[in-house]
């Protein structure tokens, strides 16, 4: 008679079970799969100039190719919260001198489509508003960098491809009262709530403008800046991916409100 030998495991032993010859080859056989698979993909990447990874990117507030100026323009005007707004000083120590002040500005409402015209308030306090009163002429910069874009993706503020806009023109007043006027203030109210404020403190009286383009001058990239004609500006969308032809091309100009024309007198002051 045998008597069966029996394996015992201790107390609270937990027993780990042997996967089965085939479950291992088919766990190796799947990594050797995935494996092949993303090599392709990377390989397919890279032919592809990148565009198969864009796919899966959100691109939706990339800034446009530096090819579309005009576009480049618009996108920078859009996203702005301020400017770097040069004026000629009227102070007597510097007269005629160029001098430059950081202003709050909005092209819409938050959120809201890009008009391309730039609203921001003045007080006749503040040395710009003096300087503008004497002489509207003023010239405003934009930089991609006011959101650390640049810096972010190591790309210095002073470089070339980290884009700008210098755009040139007239500051003009806007008439409270007006359909203009709600449309920029609701703006600037939506960007810039303490402008609320701004206008209710008794003895600053601030008042609201608009800047009539004159020229737009883009640096996005190395060779030097590109000019933009009004038209082109005024046609392109950036919050469309493909740049909008020329309406002097086509005659499909980008319809702007009357509200947003410019003014065609270019010798009137600030009042």
């Amino acid at each position: 008679m045998t008597i069966p030998s029996v394996t015992y495991k201790q107390f609270g032993e937990t027993v780990v079970p042997v996967a089965p010859v085939g479950t291992k080859r088919w766990i190796v056989l799947y990594i050797m799969v995935a494996a092949v698979l993303l090599t392709t993909l990377a390989c397919w990447n890279n032919l592809s100039g990148g565009s198969l990874i864009e796919m899966f990117e959100d691109d939706s507030d990339a800034p446009p190719p530096h090819t579309e100026y005009a576009k480049m323009a618009r996108y920078l005007v859009h996203k702005a919260e301020w400017v770097s707004m040069g004026s000629l000083s009227t102070v007597d120590a510097i007269k005629g001198f160029p001098m430059v002040n950081i202003i709050s500005v909005a092209d819409s409402a938050r959120n809201e489509k890009s008009t391309g015209t730039l609203y921001f308030y003045l007080t006749m306090l503040d040395y710009t508003a003096q300087d503008l009163h004497k002489d509207n002429r003023l010239t405003v910069m934009l930089t991609l960098d006011q959101d650390l874009y640049c810096s972010k993706n190591g790309i210095d503020p002073m470089e070339p491809t980290c884009a700008r806009i210098m755009i040139s023109g007239r500051a003009d007043k806007i008439e409270n009262g007006t359909e203009e006027y709600a449309f920029g203030s609701r703006a600037m109210f939506t960007r810039h709530p303490a402008a609320q404020k701004w206008i209710q403190t008794d003895g600053h009286n601030f008042f609201l403008c608009k800047l009539n383009i004159t020229q737009i001058a883009v640096l996005d990239f190395y060779g030097g800046p590109h000019y933009v004609t009004l038209d082109d500006y005024m046609a392109a969308d950036p919050d469309k991916r493909t740049e909008a032809v020329s309406s002097s091309s086509t005659g499909n100009e980008r319809q702007i409100p009357p509200r947003f024309s410019t003014t065609e007198d270019s010798t009137a002051t600030m009042a």
